[in-house]
């Protein structure tokens, strides 16, 4: 066990750095002058670009390169989910529509197999001019570019690379941010300098790209001015200027370009420390058949910003969040990298998102946790690392042969603190009773069944049964079954259900009434993924809202029912109409996870034997 934690990125900023931020200080020059300029020449020499422009963050050159090509409303952009905000955000700040695309399973890139589908469906269904597609290198991993760069081609779109975490990545042996071989199409290349970023200039940015498109950016940059203040103030310079259009305040300073120079110097030595610790991971973590680690392709030199694990959640029951816990337990510090765009409440309302709709993005950010990787790290921090994975990993192992349900969760993270309590034991006794009342309760429903599912039939002719993901014990997810009450395909518009709502068919509104859509869900308590009496299943959605809540209630089986099911037992009447997600959010879902949190501490075989009861007599009613 570590004695001091050990942080996830912390930079490396040496004596040189500080000496010639110094010098800076101490000059004539702490804004944008002569150190931006000399910056921008040996970054654009380092990777092989004809020119650069330095700008105040990556989140800059992204907004730049769109600025500079033209793009706003009535155009879309193609990306990718898994990325950090800002490179979304920027497609709403000009106006244009960002549409996403699902990622690679390998290496989690933009997957250049759907492009083309996407693209078309913005132009026909949309009504969109796409103009430009905007790959992620993510965690310093380049991305397919020949294939995406001849589907740009093919549609006349350019490629805007976010290259944040690519800094001294390769892709066939050609650094990126020079001007790709085969491009046939302007590409526009972004970096960022952010603390934790394989070069850091502490907030920062560069942007590399054609000549022509680098003047129009850099006069975005610099309040839409056409001769900047080294032009204006120096010794060779001219007061007159002249605005050109409305920019924007981007430029970088010589007091971060100070510590770009020499960060630059550095950059190849603190590659190879991280390609030595990556190299390191890898060898002591493939081995786990838990684990599945970073892909690097053949044709590739990764950057190794980020070293991201997976865990191969069908092989442990240790939860993502579990190892996160266990690893903090051990004084080391780690993230998760991303949380998926669609997923956030911006996109997801504007836009209509739903979680499946991106389906390996969502996979996979329910697996991955980053693990610490910089060049200051000794081989004491390694080691560290390697044995706090391997032993939480081998914890796992004890309790799943010993039959425990879980890895020990006696240090929660602290989010989930307050939520926290010992489960009740539900052990063999409870789950015999389980199945044997779900048994005896499909027998003798089992003639209703087939009322119900004719009258289904006869109503619109439609499946009988609907299935959707929720979210289980140990954040597995499972496919709750219910007779289907609403009109095929109605998932599109939500999954909650507005008062009077017109995607109930009239078999439904009988159905929802009594609560007879949910008598299939006993096949659920039969096959083990509910119980009788617990916390109702919620979507994906949801629980990652309220995901501390969740870890406590999730550590025994969803139910059909339990006192907040009762309380909210005709749920759709305590909407208002116009705000029914902002209120099921921000008032309903709170109230009802409380009861539940509340009922779990103190539950026994008579309480639920009430409950059930309780829920018996108010279907009658």
């Amino acid at each position: 066990m570590r004695n001091k934690f050990l942080p996830f990125s912390p930079p490396a900023i040496g004596e040189e750095e500080i000496r010639e931020v110094v010098d800076t200080l101490r000059s004539d020059w702490i804004t944008t002058g002569p150190k931006v300029k000399r910056f921008e020449g040996e970054f654009a020499s380092f990777v092989g670009a004809s020119d650069a422009v330095a700008v105040s963050s990556g989140t800059a050159a992204l907004h730049l390169s769109l600025l500079a090509l033209g793009i706003g409303p009535g155009n879309a952009v193609i990306t990718m989910p898994l990325t950090f905000c800002s490179a979304v955000h920027v497609i709403e700040h000009v106006g244009a529509r960002p549409i996403l695309a699902d990622v690679e399973p390998d290496t989690l890139n933009l997957d250049p197999r759907g492009l083309r589908q996407h693209i078309e469906r913005a132009q026909k269904d949309l009504g969109l001019s796409v103009k430009a597609i905007l790959p992620v290198h993510l965690y310093g991993h380049p991305c397919d570019r020949d294939a995406i760069l001849e589907i740009a081609a093919e549609y006349g779109l350019a490629v805007i690379e976010d290259a944040a975490h690519s800094l001294p990545a390769k892709y066939k042996g050609q650094l990126i941010g020079s001007s790709p071989a085969k491009a046939r199409v302007p590409v526009l290349t972004c970096f960022s300098f952010y603390a934790t970023k394989n070069l850091t200039t502490a907030e920062g940015g560069m942007l590399t790209g054609p000549t022509d498109l680098l003047e129009q950016a850099r006069r975005w940059s610099l309040h839409g001015m056409n001769r900047d203040a080294w032009k204006r103030y120096g010794s060779g310079g001219w007061w007159f200027y002249e605005v050109v259009c409305p920019g924007y305040k981007y430029n970088m300073t010589d007091i971060q370009a100070a510590l770009g120079l020499h960060q630059l110097k550095k950059l190849h030595e603190f590659h190879a420390k991280r390609c030595a610790i990556a190299q390191r991971y890898q060898a002591a973590f493939r081995p786990f058949e838990e684990l599945q680690v970073p892909t690097e392709r053949s044709e590739v030199q990764h950057a190794w910003h980020l070293y991201v694990l997976r865990l191969n959640l069908d092989r442990t029951r240790i939860t993502r969040d579990q190892f996160i816990s266990a690893m903090r337990n051990r004084n080391i510090g780690c993230s998760v990298h991303f949380i998926p765009i669609h997923l956030h409440q911006y996109y997801r309302e504007k836009y209509g998102y739903q979680p499946e709709d991106l389906p390996i993005a969502l996979r996979e950010y329910q697996r991955m946790v980053s693990l610490p990787l910089f060049p200051r790290m000794t081989d004491k921090d390694v080691n560290d690392v390697i044995s706090a994975v391997t032993d939480t990993i081998y914890q796992g192992r004890r309790a799943k042969s010993r039959g425990q349900p879980i890895l020990p969760m006696s240090s929660p993270p602290e989010a989930a603190q307050q939520y926290w309590s010992v489960p009740r034991k539900t052990g063999a006794l409870h789950r015999a009773f389980n199945v044997l009342c779900s048994a005896l309760g499909l027998f003798i429903v089992s003639p209703l069944f087939v009322v119900i599912a004719a009258a289904i039939k006869l109503d619109d002719g439609g499946p009988v049964f609907y299935r959707q993901i929720r979210i289980g014990k140990r954040f597995q997810r499972f496919r709750i079954c219910k007779f289907r009450s609403m009109v095929p395909g109605a998932d599109s518009a939500g999954p909650l259900t507005a008062p009077e709502d017109s995607r109930l068919t009239r078999v439904g509104r009988v159905l929802r009434r009594y609560k007879l859509d949910e008598l299939p869900q006993l096949f659920n308590v039969l096959k083990g993924d509910m119980q009788l009496v617990g916390a109702r299943p919620e979507v994906e959605l949801y629980v990652e809202m309220f995901r501390p809540q969740y870890a406590a209630i999730l550590q025994e089986r969803p139910g059909i029912t339990d006192p907040a099911t009762l309380a909210y037992r005709r749920e759709d009447q305590f909407f208002s109409t116009g705000r029914i997600e902002q209120q099921y959010v921000e008032e309903i879902l709170p109230a009802k996870l409380k009861l539940s949190l509340d009922y779990q501490k103190q539950r026994s075989f008579l309480s639920d034997l009430r409950v059930l009861l309780q829920t018996a007599f108010g279907v009658i009613a």
